[in-house]
């Protein structure tokens, strides 16, 4: 009877591993095929794209003639694309790794409703920092990324 308690122990643990095994590896990204680094820039089906770095500026961009700094926490984008600006949604998101701080926001501002910073035909894009949990405040260290399909 133990020998046969001790065959089963063992071939529990040896199905056990084997599951964690096959588990580990099925859900491993490594484990997969990594994508393979982009040959002269990157590529999106986004009619505008960009990827925005308070250290460096510019990182990488689609439809994008040019990005100003005219004050703190603005950003305006000059699309190299036609885009009709009160028919577009942009997309808006903290690039963590570019940014300084923890509680951080950035957004896009309607430039064809309301007045803006950044003047007509523009894209215009605000950054902010919540400074420890406090009220939010403008912000020249947060990196962000904007997409429009």
């Amino acid at each position: 009877m133990n020998s046969q308690k001790m065959s089963l122990t063992v071939v529990f643990a040896a199905l056990l591993a084997f599951s964690i095994s096959s588990f580990a590896q099925t859900n491993n990204p490594d484990s997969h095929h990594q994508p393979q680094p982009q040959k002269g820039g990157f590529t999106t089906n986004a009619k505008l794209a960009l990827s925005y770095s308070p250290l460096v500026g510019l990182i990488r961009s689609v439809g994008v003639k040019s990005v100003t700094n005219p004050d703190t926490g603005v950003f305006c984008i000059t699309p190299s694309v036609a885009l009709n600006l009160s028919e577009i949604y942009p997309l808006v998101s903290i690039e963590w790794g570019e940014s300084a701080g923890n509680a951080l926001m950035a957004f896009w501002r309607d430039t064809s409703i309301d007045d803006n910073d950044c003047g007509e035909g523009l894209l215009e894009v605000q950054t902010f920092d919540f400074n420890a949990g406090g009220y939010p405040v403008v912000s020249e260290s947060v990196a962000f990324d904007l997409v429009i399909h």
